[in-house]
């Protein structure tokens, strides 16, 4: 068992910290900005940029911190108070004993790229010796025949692959309730009672044998434990786009972690997916009702994973991040318009939390901080935007047309000096947590993970400068995004791309308008005020480019040279399963999914057995196809 129990005054003297070096920094940042204002200025507008430039001070100083935090826990050999410190080394245990389910909720993935990774998971507890309590289940939202048709068929052709004895079950809702948390509240209200823990998996996750093991054992060791939640690495990236996400993820990404995991403690957040779960307790108190506010804030919890979090606090369990849990994976979206789409859901779902932060009672002052996070991470954006047109309309009102620096109010000679001391403190906050990470790799000797020093420091620029050129479409959009979660633009719920495949023509179908618009706004600011036009040429010439970058980044790179990550070099176990796994063919004439069902009595069978699930005589012995889910656990 672990003795976690003195954690908490130890979470309060490290948030404590926290807040004093943010609020210190910030308070230092808004009097080095006032200086800069000119004296002709509204005090009206002089305080309300001062306040949006505190916010957005703040904001990047809590990431500043955050990986400085997890920079001294690295330095130190990591956190003894983490769950995987107290717990020891892994090793074998009773724990694995301890009924489990993997489920993996699925909507229009790509079919055989995300069950192919579950049969590697399969395979890799099997050569391990572990699969004995582990169950999985394949659970559906897919509305698309031909889709779900495909997904039933390969299942059914990974349970006869994989041979007998292998727990494999396939469920497809006929009702999409609340989408992927109602189709996990829906497995488990069917079979939940069936186990002690549920690892829930995205469509592209991957976690080891390993990992697996060692999540049941922490959850075992320490049974006020309600959700451990582990750091998903980026693996399988071919993209450009993807390969530099995957190097951000794995260079700067560790850094981070441990610092969100050590101020966090036992009150961390849950992502969503690659984390352990303790049935009992998140059937009893997770639950989501549906929203009943106005507009936006009306019906169902889109982003329900920091909910939950807070839900199982709020019950008296923990809630644990644990990034020393080697082994889980998963991968990031192949291209930029993939990401700005998935943004487009989560920037939804986190504006939510608005309304949840004041109507729920007695959440612990962590999770309601984890939520305003992020809430702000959307809200920056338009912040950002707005403070950047505070910023030239205050600098216009000074006693010279042009402004000192790009993005500072300086208009004086004294306000010169002060606003390049802003602007370093500034560079310095965004930019030193790479700097740290890269240090803390070069101590540690991991370099050559990295391909060796001089890759790792090249690769560290090139990825900065990307992200640079980034940022301000990301701006733009995600300011878009915002607008239209509060006008209440309804958005889909599909599969996500993960195959890459980007045309110039729907590049610049997707960044066209972007561009344009930006081009018209940049005549507008050189036609009514031309000495600003050199200092937004930085924000708008990369979304003048828009389309281009979209492009050349949804690329495969023509080289490897840069950009590597330690999994070039040292593949896992379960990486290689999934990479070596050939696409499972059922189509050779060519024929769509329903034509084969129709046309196949096997294929037929499959599909009937599905809707009339098999009886159970009892766990780990199921009568029938095993690929169909057991009936469901009568209440009482």
């Amino acid at each position: 068992m672990i003795n976690a129990g003195s954690w908490r005054p130890v979470a309060f003297r490290r948030r404590f910290l926290l807040v004093f070096l943010v609020a210190a920094q910030t308070l230092a940042g808004v009097v080095l900005c006032a200086q800069t204002i000119p004296d002709q200025a509204s005090s009206g507008m002089i305080a309300l940029l001062l306040l949006v430039f505190g916010v957005l001070f703040a904001w990047i100083g809590v990431g500043f911190w955050t990986a400085v935090f997890g920079f001294v826990a690295l330095r130190f050999g990591g956190d003894p108070w983490s769950l995987s410190s107290r717990a020891g080394p892994s090793g074998p245990s009773e724990s694995l004993s301890a009924p489990t389910a993997v489920v993996m909720p699925i909507c229009h993935e790509p079919v055989q790229h995300s069950l192919g990774g579950l049969k590697a998971i399969i395979q890799d507890l099997e050569q391990q010796g572990q699969a004995g309590p582990v169950d999985f289940y394949v659970l559906s939202d897919s509305r698309d025949p031909d889709i779900w048709l495909e997904e039933q068929a390969t299942c059914e052709q990974i349970r006869r692959e994989l041979g007998p004895g292998q727990h494999l079950f396939y469920r497809r809702r006929n009702i999409n309730l609340n989408y992927k948390s109602g189709n996990i509240a829906d497995f488990l209200r069917r079979w939940g009672r069936r186990y002690r823990y549920m690892v829930v998996l995205d469509a592209d996750s991957l976690l080891s044998a390993h990992c697996i093991t060692r999540l049941i054992q922490l959850m075992e060791a320490r049974p006020k434990a309600g959700i451990i939640q582990t750091t998903p690495r980026l693996a399988r990236a071919e993209t450009r786009f993807a390969r530099l996400q995957q190097f951000a993820n794995r260079c700067y990404g560790r850094l981070y972690s441990a610092g969100l995991a050590a101020i966090q403690l036992g009150e961390a957040t849950y992502w969503g997916h690659n984390a352990i779960i303790r049935v009992a307790p998140f059937m009893a108190h997770c639950g989501l009702r549906k929203l009943r506010g106005p507009g936006l804030f009306r019906g169902p919890v889109l982003s329900h994973d920091f909910i939950e979090a807070a839900l199982m606090g709020r019950a008296g369990y923990e809630v644990w991040l644990e990034p020393a849990i080697a082994g889980s994976f998963e991968e990031s979206p192949p291209t930029l318009e993939d990401d700005l789409i998935r943004d487009r859901r989560w920037c939804r779902g986190n504006l939510q939390h608005l309304w949840l932060l004041v109507t729920m009672g007695k959440i612990r002052m962590a999770h309601r901080m984890a939520l305003l996070t992020g809430i702000l991470s959307y809200l920056a954006s338009p912040l950002w935007l707005i403070f950047l047109g505070l910023s030239g309309y205050v600098a216009l009102a000074g006693p010279t047309p042009e402004p000192a620096l790009p993005g500072v109010m300086a208009t004086t000679e004294a306000g010169s000096g002060t606003g390049a001391l802003l602007v370093a403190v500034t560079a310095l906050l965004l930019f030193g947590p790479r700097l740290l990470a890269v240090t803390d790799h070069g101590l540690a000797r991991r370099t050559a993970r990295f391909g060796g020093p001089f890759r790792l420091y090249g690769s560290t620029l090139v990825e900065t400068l990307a992200a640079l050129a980034l940022a301000p479409i990301r701006m733009l959009v995600h300011t878009l995004h915002v607008v239209r979660a509060l006008l209440n633009l309804k958005v889909g719920w599909q599969g996500q791309n993960r195959s890459g495949g980007f045309t110039p023509g729907l590049s610049f179908q997707h960044f066209g308008p972007l561009l344009l618009s930006a081009a018209a706004g940049l005549a507008l600011i050189h036609w009514h005020a031309p000495t600003l036009t050199p200092w937004a040429l930085p924000v708008m010439t990369p979304v003048l480019l828009a389309p281009a970058l979209a492009f050349l980044l949804a690329q495969k790179p023509s080289t490897d040279t840069w950009l590597k990550v330690p999994e070039d070099g040292h593949i896992a176990r379960v990486i290689e399963l999934a990479s070596a796994i050939p696409l499972l063919r059922h189509n050779p004439d060519r024929l769509s999914w329903f034509e084969q069902m129709v046309l196949s009595p096997v294929f037929a069978r499959v599909s009937r057995y599905d809707a009339q699930p098999a009886p159970v005589k009892k766990h780990g012995h199921w009568n029938g196809w095993s690929i169909f889910a057991p009936r469901e656990v009568k209440r009482h």
